[in-house]
């Protein structure tokens, strides 16, 4: 099956920091035996046009220089966008040359499936091309699609991608339910395919111990990890004054905060503010070849998100499943899809969003008190594997466009 993926966030080149899901998505669908094609926008100094994986990709550039394409990436649009007014007046340059390259791609490559990643603007651009080439078209939805961008017009945008798809896939159930709620009467053409993760790579015991070495100020010092975006939404300033908290009690604890992201300079103030530069590091951008060393270096993966003012929430949390196939203890929170796999007692544990309080409860349990810790990870762990691998997420993904009525 020759299958045109189009999404706004890919790889610019190999081992990009950009979130690899997709490229892993479709890596897995070229070693089923399928062609895949992927449609990205360009980015100064990425290839218009190369392979990876086996994989063709090809970047459209929509504007000159190639250093102002800065809509995508980095941090994502919305965040590109929040941070630098201006990007709002190269949308329409992004749109029109995105629409023209899935046109282009889908008349000359003819395509049997194409497979959209966002609602806005990949699946309405899509749509559009399907409509008018009469192409199967699946639209997956990641989650901020449908919880950010509420505005009248970009709702009708949305409710028009979704009922003019063939399929509609959704990461969770809360994502399930939001499209829904824009399209109420889809249920015949809606499946529920979690993003997948990859299998767990080997992990060199040595690299562990060196790094917790690196980590650990004292031998018995438990580390608490959070792995994301560094941004107010994904809770990094609750997970620090989570740590205060700790700290203030006489817990020997290490918060360990690896990513990037746009409130970085808000969270090291933070840090400053409460004297807490022994008790937080900063590790900037881990590679994903090594993100697991550091999740099995820790005691405890925290991820306290929570829903930010533009309506965005975790839809599914995939660092959460990352850290459970590594046996890593996960704390997240009662917020968005996050509860499909951090089970209560069963997979990990929960507290209240956008509460320090709570957090820092959570993680003393888990560190200092539950009883039952091994066992809990061991279930995470076979919940990941048998739930989350990629492998499973792509034979889903062409057994369900393939059948006549999808059963969830």
């Amino acid at each position: 099956m020759k299958i045109l993926v189009v999404s706004s966030n890919y790889p610019r080149w190999k081992g990009d920091s950009t979130t690899p899901f997709v490229h892993n998505f479709a890596k897995q669908l070229v070693e089923k035996g399928h062609q895949v094609r992927v449609i990205a926008p360009h980015f100064e100094g990425a290839l218009k046009k190369e392979t990876l994986d086996n994989v063709e990709i090809r970047r459209f550039q929509y504007l000159l220089p190639q250093s102002a394409q800065t809509v995508c990436y980095q941090g994502g649009a919305l965040g590109n966008l929040e941070k630098n007014s201006t990007n709002k007046y190269k949308l329409p340059f992004l749109l029109m040359f995105e629409w023209l390259s899935i046109l282009v791609q889908t008349l000359l490559w003819r395509p049997e499936v194409i497979n959209s990643h966002w609602l806005v603007p990949q699946s309405f651009l899509c749509s559009i091309v399907a409509i008018l080439t009469r192409t199967k078209h699946v639209a997956t939805v990641h989650g901020g699609d449908v919880f950010a961008l509420n505005s009248g017009i970009m709702k009708k945008v949305k409710t028009f991608a979704i009922k003019q798809a063939n399929y509609v896939s959704v990461n969770s159930s809360v994502t399930e339910q939001k499209v829904l709620d824009l399209a109420p009467n889809i249920n015949d053409k809606l499946f529920r395919l979690p993003t997948g993760i990859l299998p767990l790579p080997p992990i060199e015991i040595e690299d562990v111990k060196k790094l917790q070495a690196k980590l650990r100020q004292s031998p018995k010092q438990k580390l608490v990890l959070f792995v994301g975006r560094l941004s107010e939404e994904k809770g990094v300033g609750d997970a620090i004054l989570a740590t205060k908290l700790l700290v203030d009690k006489g817990l020997d604890i290490r918060l360990i905060v690896a990513g990037e992201g746009h409130d970085k300079q808000k969270f090291l103030d933070l840090v400053d503010e409460h004297q807490l530069t022994q008790h937080v590091q900063f590790e900037g951008w881990v590679d994903s070849n090594q993100i697991y060393t550091y999740f099995k270096s820790s005691d405890v993966f925290i991820g306290p998100s929570k829903q930010s003012s533009s309506g965005w929430i975790e839809a599914q949390g995939l660092t959460f499943v990352e850290a459970m196939l590594a046996e890593c203890a996960v704390i997240g929170t009662k917020s968005g899809g996050i509860p499909d796999a951090v089970q209560p007692g069963k997979t990990g544990w929960l507290c209240e969003p956008n509460n320090a309080e709570d957090l820092a409860k959570a993680i003393e349990n888990v560190l200092f008190h539950q009883d039952d810790v091994a066992n809990i990870i061991q279930n995470a762990r076979k919940f990941a594997n048998e739930n989350y691998l990629v492998e499973h997420v792509a034979d889903k993904f062409i057994s369900s466009i393939n059948s006549d009525k999808v059963d969830d």
